[in-house]
């Protein structure tokens, strides 16, 4: 049998010219050492890291899937141009940090020669050693670069970015000159504060002339650099920022927290810090300052988005308005409580079967003058990283856009407290959250908002519920008609009562 299938048979056996002289088989081994290296560059070319890398970036744009995968590597970019409307609450006001804000005259109060004496105070109240640290960030250079991208629509601005991103000691100076900028006025405006030898350090500083100049300019235009350090575009990595901390052996900060610290100067920027968020105990790696920010307003573990097809995603559609206004809801018979516990984008929405009665729990919204500024970037963050850190600010926003319909609205949620701490009129707020909500167009939406939406759906469809509701609009439009009501019978039937019992008391005394 091996004999008639002897010519099916491969030799696997080790070659017994290998190790001959190279006058018994030269010509040989040529020919098979050239077709060893060909089928070697062959299989180096369809195995290098290059080719893969582009075969799953084409797989990621065919897989709707993936669709979360296809944005930037980089946490930290320059979004596409805005439209003019709204592209100054993005404009930096006071500091340039990163890369995409800098170069030109833009008669900024910060510019990079100013923050030379942050880098000195650093130095002599904290204990900075800058050889050491710059060499430290050096040997993070390639990390710490990966986490900018560039916008390649603008060639003018890219061009100018990437000189800045490819030039190794421009950068590192850039990130020099940012981190101890971002540290020195984390400390001087912060709530949190430092450890007691930090604030001591800060006592003997503030006699000094250098260290008082530095905290007036700070103190002039605390406003305008606490929203610049909240501009999506206008970051500097957070690990460099704890580098630097830790790289002051005088400076001892409660908690050993660093994100303690720079959150402290956001303490009374609204909306409200959460309760419970407490970031050096947590396990967050933070990419930058608004990601530090938008992690500690929004609610833990809720309004995520998951990796579901879009085809089952709820997207927001351009003129579409999902959910309905305060006037259709109370028609409805949902009554509305305000909440000033948990986080500022939070809703709940309650009923009971039985109940013809809905209650809808909206958080007390603070607005303030920064409140477009501020929420335009947190809208901007989510609207790049949703994938990873969730679209609360989106829901929330997409939910107001449609509460607050028209001023009758607005002024009915401001009689109620769910909006507080305005001075702009009914109108206004109308527009505030209508041109908010133009930024939630063909936002991915999570599966809280969904819920909630059906479940308001639904009671809106109960005759009961709308019966209930119409009733109490018609009748008792305002509390002030339930207690004019409540006067009148009082006035009526008590003193009828009051009278019965005497007659009866009487009859008693006159019987007995």
């Amino acid at each position: 049998m091996a004999s008639n299938y002897h010519h099916h048979l491969i030799d696997i056996s080790p070659d017994t010219n290998i190790g001959g002289t190279a006058a018994d088989d030269g010509g040989e081994r040529d020919v098979v050492n050239d077709g060893d290296e060909a089928r070697g560059k062959w299989l180096r070319k369809l195995t290098s890291a290059t080719v893969n890398t582009a075969v799953l970036r084409d797989l990621i744009s065919r897989t709707p899937m993936l669709w979360y995968l296809g944005e930037r590597s980089g946490t930290i970019l320059c979004p596409r141009t805005r439209g003019p409307h709204v592209q100054a609450l993005h404009a930096v006001r006071a500091v340039a940090i990163g890369p995409f804000h800098r170069g030109g005259d833009r008669n900024l109060p910060f510019p990079d020669d100013a923050k030379l004496p942050f880098v000195r105070y650093l130095q002599d109240q904290c204990g900075l050693k800058v050889e050491r640290y710059v060499a430290a960030l050096a040997a993070e250079s390639d990390r710490l670069r990966d986490e900018f991208a560039v916008n390649d629509d603008d060639e003018t601005d890219a061009e100018a970015t990437n000189m800045l991103l490819d030039d190794e000691e421009r950068f590192l100076e850039m990130l020099l000159l940012d981190s101890c900028f971002v540290l020195v006025v984390s400390m001087m405006l912060s709530k949190a504060g430092t450890g007691a030898e930090a604030d001591s350090v800060a006592r003997a500083a503030s006699i000094n002339r250098e260290y008082f100049i530095l905290h007036m300019a700070v103190a002039q235009h605390a406003d305008d650099i606490k929203l610049d350090m909240l501009v999506l575009e206008n970051q500097i990595p957070f690990p460099v920022v704890k580098l630097l901390a830790a790289s002051c052996s005088s400076l001892q900060l409660q908690n050993n927290s660093a994100e303690d610290l720079v959150l402290g100067c956001f303490d009374d920027i609204c909306p409200r810090r959460r309760a419970e968020a407490c970031p050096s105990a947590s396990n967050e790696s933070f990419h930058h300052v608004l990601h530090l920010f938008h992690w500690s307003r929004v609610p833990r573990g809720k309004y995520c988005i998951l990796s579901t097809p879009l085809k089952l995603l709820r997207i927001k559609k351009e003129s579409e308005r999902l959910f309905p206004c305060y006037t259709e809801l109370r028609r409805s018979a949902v009554w509305f409580r305000s909440s000033s516990s948990g986080s500022d984008f939070d809703m709940w929405f309650w009923r009971h079967p039985a109940s013809p009665v809905a209650v809808m729990t909206v958080p007390r919204f603070h607005i303030t003058d920064h409140t477009a500024a501020v929420l335009h970037n947190l809208l901007a963050f989510e609207k790049h990283f949703s994938w990873a850190h969730g679209a609360a600010v989106t829901a929330h926003v997409a939910r107001m856009e449609g509460l607050v319909l028209c001023p009758q609205d607005a002024a009915m949620l401001r009689r109620r407290g769910v909006l507080a701490g305005t001075r702009r009129t009914d109108v206004e707020m109308v527009a505030l959250f209508r041109e908010l909500g133009e930024e939630t167009v063909g936002a991915r939406l999570s599966d809280e908002y969904g819920e909630m939406l059906d479940a308001v759906a639904r009671h809106r469809r109960r005759r009961l519920s709308r019966w209930c509701g119409g009733f109490v609009l018609h009748f008792f439009p305002s509390p002030w008609v339930a207690v004019s009501l409540a006067a009148a019978v009082a006035l009526i039937f008590v003193p009828s009562m009051l009278q019965t019992v005497y007659t009866m008391l009487g009859y008693f005394k006159t019987t007995g």
